[in-house]
């Protein structure tokens, strides 16, 4: 059963000013809200922005009071405070991190101290500007000052980013993990995103979408929030509805290229196709389109040839306009912006325009509903997002009356939820500074300090150097190496059929994360930010996304499912495989790749170095590390022949409302976690793997035994560290008998994650 989810509150922060009024206002002229550059030195004359220029909106955490502003409001609209879980969905590409690129020679300054052996005293702005760094800090920060607790993910999908959150959510709310979410997708502009976005030839002089001149697209700042509920609760608490969320889906490009995606639409109109059947919705019911509408002339053809392909002979019916040429690029902003204009736009049974569209490209031939809006019965609505790396992802909408009438019901259902299926683990990979390989981890159980790598990682092991892997982020590399180990030890072939059982389209990769390439990124571009910009090269910037771990696995694997980074801190590779679980709960994939991975670089090192020791402590220093798992429904792997290492009977992360500074462990949370997954009052003990800070006898009456292993022997793996305790779990638990074990951690900001392994023979002996 799926229970039809709603949309109760709506929150903005744009050009226009805050609020959805002033976009709705903004919208209704169809006027550009672009205006000249400020504060970044211009690039090849291309000196347009759609900044937030509001003098309140200024200083280092700027974009954290934009996006609190835009969930306040969304929160007030729906109701206020409401009872049971809320989970909170963040998306966003750079989170708050502009703050130390400001500043990186000052940071600079103090790593080269650091190196001299002297002991820098850093600022209380620069400290926080280096906690914050890592862009899922911004989740941390909206609960905090929101007062959410309760399930929270951060997740990454270049500028789909906001519409891979939505999906989550929904995908929550009908599973029964939560009982409202509130999802964020916020992004500002910045030196280092202008900058290497115009050197990969993606900004443009002006933002003209469709149009016959256009050259690119004009970045800006934005915030947008929603607040999603069943629509059952909506009705027993008496709460109006705006519009159902009716559908979603994601898939990644069937393209070789890591970045730049396909012309001829073919895998976004199969996300489109797909979420159009999740919602229960054919493409003849779909009168509006809302385009990721870039202005550049790669997506604009893209995105026409999309439409073509889904709603055919009657293409040219469905009106097709871009909000982005109203209010800028806002990165993982946008998808929440142009969902919040759709959601008017059903309401209003009227289309807002494409701005600028005086002359529309004779190559594209449908219905951009150039210069000024007009009124359109409206059945149903799509939002199509794209996101560098291969991402599409689509929402369906109807208005808010028009649910099936099959799935209506006026009492809330909240024991009628299916559980999630037996999910299997199959394959495993681990990369550690113990060596390669899930045998590598045995030297963690020793009594004695574990010997080092008998030599560096390399991802040429792994693939092919025609393929130019070694190239991008050293994080992305590590990611694919433990995933490419997970799938040969899954019997997985590489790369997998197009169809049949094993099909690509049936496989969804989820990685996590909680730095990714940004460090790097910012290492190689602040310097040139500050002597010469013009020596910044593309590949500079595109290289170094934290999404392209998950590219690199789809493309290598021809994995053409969903594709979902988190960047939710060290308990992301956790909630991957959270995530992964629902999926396959979903039936939206038959195999999940589900990992986690960083890097151990220098700019992260030194600031887990400064922090340490500014706050009187030894630090633990980040060493590159991944893990991952293959997960599959048991039939599923059964039917297959597939090796069953271990059954995943549960996974779950909770959060407690805490400043991202405190380093303490989340008792409760953890506590939470732990009973949830049934370490507490089981029959029986589980050996204990906890990764991070906290100690498991704050947690209350819990029933485990200690492995043995010892994650300090990892060092610093973040996102990799409690997927590597996974990954040696599951080596114990297949040859002990009746074994079963609880991986564990905690992580700043108030957040834990549990997960329960059982044996092949799920724990019976």
């Amino acid at each position: 059963m799926s229970f039809p989810v709603v949309i109760t509150g709506m929150g903005a922060v744009t050009v226009f000013g805050d609020g959805c009024t002033a976009l709705f206002e903004a919208l209704r002229k169809g006027e550009s809200g672009l205006h000249e550059l400020r504060g970044i030195a211009v690039a090849r004359g291309k000196n347009r922005s759609a900044q937030i220029e509001d003098p309140r909106r200024t200083g280092p955490w700027r974009l954290s009071d934009m996006a609190v502003d835009a969930a306040r409001e969304a929160l007030a609209q729906s109701g206020g405070p409401a009872p049971g879980v809320t989970g909170l969905y963040v998306g966003t590409t750079g989170g708050d991190n502009r703050a130390l690129e400001d500043r990186w020679e000052d940071f600079l300054a103090a790593r080269r101290a650091l190196a001299a052996g002297a002991d820098p005293q850093v600022d209380d702005e620069l400290a926080e500007a280096m906690v914050r760094f890592p862009i899922g800090v911004l989740a941390d920060v909206l609960a905090h000052r929101l007062g959410i607790e309760g399930p929270r993910y951060a997740v990454t999908n270049a500028c789909a980013s906001g519409t891979t959150a939505t999906a989550m959510a929904l995908l929550a709310l009908r599973q029964g993990t939560v009982d409202r979410a509130v999802v964020v997708g916020a992004d500002h502009l910045k030196a280092t995103s202008y900058w290497g976005a115009e050197r990969a030839g993606f900004v443009g002089h002006d933002l003209r979408p469709f149009h016959a001149d256009r050259d690119g697209s004009v970045l800006g700042d934005g915030a947008g929030a929603l607040v999603l509920e069943r629509a059952a609760d909506v009705a027993a608490r008496g709460g109006t509805p705006l519009a159902g969320l009716a559908g979603w889906a994601i898939t990644c490009d069937d393209n070789p290229h890591a970045i730049i995606p396909p012309e001829d639409g073919a895998s976004n109109a199969e996300a489109v196709r797909l979420a159009l059947a999740d919602a229960g919705l054919s493409p003849e019911d779909v009168d509006y389109f809302n385009a990721h509408g870039t202005g550049t002339p790669l997506i604009d053809r893209l995105e026409t040839a999309s439409a073509k392909l889904v709603f055919g002979d009657r293409a040219g019916q469905v009106a097709i306009s871009s909000t982005k040429s109203i209010v800028g690029h806002l990165a993982a902003a946008s998808p929440i912006i142009e969902a919040i204009a759709t959601v008017y736009c059903l309401t209003e049974q009227w289309v807002h325009p494409t701005a600028k569209l005086d002359r529309i490209d004779p190559a594209l031939t449908l219905d951009y509903v150039p210069l000024r809006g007009r009124p359109q019965r409206i059945r149903a609505a799509v939002s199509n997002s794209l996101g560098g790396g291969g991402t599409n992802a689509v929402l369906a909408f109807r208005p808010q009356d028009s649910a099936p009438a099959a799935q209506e019901t006026l009492e809330p259902v909240p024991d009628a939820f299916e559980p999630v299926p037996d999910v299997v683990v199959t394959g495993t990979g681990a990369v550690s500074r113990l060596g390669d390989g899930p045998d590598a981890l045995e030297a963690a159980y020793g009594p004695n300090a574990a010997p080092g790598r008998a030599r560096p990682f390399s991802v040429l092991d792994h693939i092919d150097a025609a393929a130019g892997y070694q190239y991008l982020s050293r994080s992305a590399q590590l990611g694919f190496g433990a995933a490419a180990q997970a799938m040969a030890d899954a019997g997985l072939p590489v790369p997998l059929p197009a169809a049949g059982p094993l099909a690509g389209r049936r496989v969804a990769v989820v990685m996590g994360t909680a730095v990714g390439g940004l460090s790097a990124m910012a290492e190689t571009l602040c310097p040139h930010l500050s002597a010469d910009p013009t020596r910044i090269t593309p590949s500079m910037s595109l290289d170094h996304g934290p999404q392209l771990a998950a590219t690199l696995v789809c493309r290598a694997a021809g994995v053409t499912g969903p594709m979902v980074t988190l960047i939710s801190g060290p308990a992301a590779g956790l909630q991957a495989v959270e995530v992964g679980r629902a999926l396959l709960a979903a039936g939206a994939c038959d195999i999940v790749i589900a990992g986690g991975g960083d890097a151990g670089d220098a700019p992260t090192r030194d600031a887990a170095r400064l922090l340490a020791n500014r706050q009187g402590r030894a630090g633990e220093e980040p060493t590159d590390s991944a893990a991952c798992v293959v997960l599959e429904r048991a039939a599923g792997a059964r039917e297959r022949g597939a090796p069953v290492r271990a059954v995943v009977t549960g996974c779950v992360s909770w959060s407690e409302p805490q400043a991202p500074d405190r380093t303490d462990a989340a008792a409760g949370a953890l506590t939470r976690c732990l009973t949830a997954v049934g370490a507490a009052g089981a029959d029986r003990p589980h050996l204990s793997y906890h990764v991070g800070k906290g100690n498991l006898s704050d947690t209350g009456e819990v029933k485990l035994l200690a492995s043995g292993f010892q994650p300090e022997a990892l060092g610093g793996a973040l996102a990799a560290g409690p997927l590597l305790a996974v990954v040696a779990a599951v080596a114990r638990v297949a040859v002990e008998p009746g074994a079963a074990a609880i991986v564990s951690t905690v992580a700043p900001g108030g957040s834990a994650a549990a997960l329960r392994l059982a044996g092949p023979d799920g724990g019976r002996g």
